[in-house]
């Protein structure tokens, strides 16, 4: 039995919805009826699934589709906002009706680790206004709760960054020759968590040597920030150690970047003691607001 034909402009049509399909894949496309038969019969659920969500103001509209360049059939019909619906058939090894369900995923933020609202099946032989109507009762409900938090964490995870990036730009300002594992240029990852220098012994073409070699690693949020220091003269360790003493190791206080406090030499803070019995003590407080 002769296989049914697709029409080039349907197939051209379907081709527009597949992202970065390569020569090859648009070679089989039209040289092999399976593959254009998946592609349209895709395309067109995906187009029918968006303008039902449109057509209906789900999310305010704003609704499209695409496609991956798969054999095997896959549909995306995503919101402008990130919203998106994944339409994948997995059981294409399957008798009768079985092999004709597709699996509905729900796409979160990159990096969410937290509940996913479970996917569901549908026919892909049914109306794609069908389609929609089932996964908007089915799925949409407990997707737009879990969503909700993973946008959030997106949120926090997204303010981290741009902490991170914040302070090693500052970091940069003051370390020359500074540089990612493997010698990776930091202007390639301006959120990365840590960066290294070399000392005079091992310095790449084109950076500054610096006396000493280190390491700077930040929390994930910036909060705080871990600096080691390597092959560090006597004289400098000493110096160092008393910059840190005259600016608040002592006192056990923190000031923000850019804000150093201010000395006040000879101002006693009370402290506890120590066991029972002994005298209340003071300590010498070099620090003030």
């Amino acid at each position: 039995m002769a296989q049914t034909q697709v029409p080039d402009h349907t197939l051209d049509q379907a081709l527009t919805a597949v992202v970065s399909p390569d020569k090859y894949f648009l070679q089989d496309a039209r040289s092999k009826s399976e593959l254009a038969r998946t592609l349209t019969h895709f395309d067109a659920l995906g187009r029918g699934v968006a303008a039902s969500f449109n057509a209906r103001g789900v999310e305010g509209g704003g609704w499209t589709h695409t496609m991956t360049p798969a054999y095997w059939g896959n549909v995306t019909v995503r919101h402008r906002d990130g919203m998106h619906f994944a339409f994948l058939h997995h059981g294409r090894s399957r008798k009768g009706a079985a092999g004709r369900r597709l699996t509905v995923e729900t796409g979160y933020p990159h990096g969410y680790s937290g509940w996913r609202a479970d996917p569901i099946t549908v026919s892909m032989d049914r109306d794609p206004d069908a389609i929609a109507a089932d996964v908007l009762r089915r799925l949409m409900p407990a997707y737009q709760d879990t969503l909700r938090e993973g946008l959030e964490a997106a949120g926090r995870q997204e303010a981290e960054r741009r902490a991170r990036a914040g302070l090693n730009n500052l970091i940069e300002q003051l370390v020359p020759g500074l540089h990612g594992i493997g010698g990776l240029d930091p202007r390639s990852v301006p959120d990365r968590d840590t960066s290294f220098w070399s000392g005079r012994d091992h310095v790449p073409d084109g950076q500054v040597a610096l006396p000493v070699g280190g390491r700077v690693t930040l929390k994930h949020d910036a909060s705080e920030v871990e600096v080691k220091l390597t092959n560090v003269p006597p004289e400098l360790a000493l110096n160092l150690l008393d910059y840190l003493r005259r600016y608040g190791v002592v006192a056990d206080r923190a000031h923000p970047v850019g804000s150093p406090g201010r000395v006040i030499a000879g101002e006693l803070e009370p402290r506890e003691p120590t066991h029972e019995g002994a005298r209340p003590e003071a300590r010498l407080l070099l620090t003030g607001a």
